[in-house]
């Protein structure tokens, strides 16, 4: 979710963007992957066990136009304007309001959200894996800069001594809602500046009605799929060394693009599930 990945996406005709989809290898075969995580979102809030809302594991917020709503009581007024688990699903808002104090002084005016499989202050993840595969149910808004994403980071990289080889970020899908047929993955490796060629594909609108998302991360690649269909693979940079993966859901808005303020001052992105299986020797399968 980095500036490099938004001119990259600036550049798309240079990249061989099809004009067609050419997806359709079936989902693959998951014999052997442990079920390790899952969210229905059936209650009536977040569970605070599953998910850290806001901010990275050390804290800070993630760079965009828009303020990630932490769990914070400084936040506590515009948390549910921002997280509502109702019917089974859970909806992300962005809000725009003019004369929005930004807590960071950044003097953003848009407020929105982000929920985390990692935890600051030394908690376990809730799910992080080296070799697995993720799935998620959604559907997302469409407008100019709305900027939703599913992505990932390499753990040790956000603990306080760092990963001294860099990050190693997961961009299994980065959504542009200045057009919602394209399905865009990367993955950069923030310790030399070297990212995989990225990869877009031309589909129908996502944001016309729900899709099942998924991102099946091996040795030595990433897999995204959509609706049960193989979109394309990417390279994993640094696979022999890096370490495993947590995951987070936004909806960003920005990063580059100029923001379209709707006349409902908010765009929606929903959540119907979220379920993470591993791979590695060491996963343990939850309850089904």
């Amino acid at each position: 979710m980095s500036p490099i990945t938004r001119r990259l996406f600036l550049a798309l005709p240079a990249l061989g963007l099809s004009a067609a989809p050419a997806w359709g290898q079936a989902v693959p075969d998951l014999s052997g992957y442990k079920l390790i995580f899952r969210d229905e979102f059936e209650g009536t809030e977040l569970d605070r066990d599953k998910w850290h809302i806001g901010t990275n594991p050390k804290g800070e917020q993630w760079g965009s136009d828009s303020y990630f709503v932490t769990a914070s009581q400084a936040d506590a007024e515009l948390f549910g304007q921002v997280y509502q688990v109702a019917d089974g699903k859970l909806r992300i808002r962005a809000n725009h309001k003019a004369d929005f104090a930004d807590p960071t002084g950044w003097k953003r005016k848009w407020y929105s959200g982000m929920i985390s499989t990692a935890f600051p202050n030394g908690k376990p993840p809730s799910a992080a894996f080296r070799r697995g595969y993720v799935e998620v149910r959604q559907k997302f808004p469409a407008g100019k800069g709305v900027w939703p994403a599913n992505w990932a980071l390499n753990l040790k990289s956000q603990t306080p001594e760092g990963d001294p080889l860099g990050s190693i970020e997961i961009d299994g899908l980065e959504a542009y809602g200045v057009d919602m047929t394209i399905f865009h993955t990367i993955v950069h490796n923030w310790g030399n500046k070297t990212s995989s060629p990225a990869m877009s594909q031309k589909l129908p609108d996502l944001s016309a009605d729900f899709h099942t998302y998924g991102y099946l991360v091996g040795d030595n690649e990433v897999s995204a799929f959509l609706d049960g269909k193989l979109v394309h693979t990417v390279s994993l940079l640094r696979a022999d060394s890096v370490d495993r993966f947590f995951w987070m859901f936004n909806l960003a808005m920005g990063g580059g693009w100029p923001i379209s303020v709707p006349q409902s001052g908010h765009y929606d992105m929903l959540i119907d599930y979220i379920r993470i299986y591993s791979k590695d020797p060491d996963a343990v399968a939850i309850n089904p």
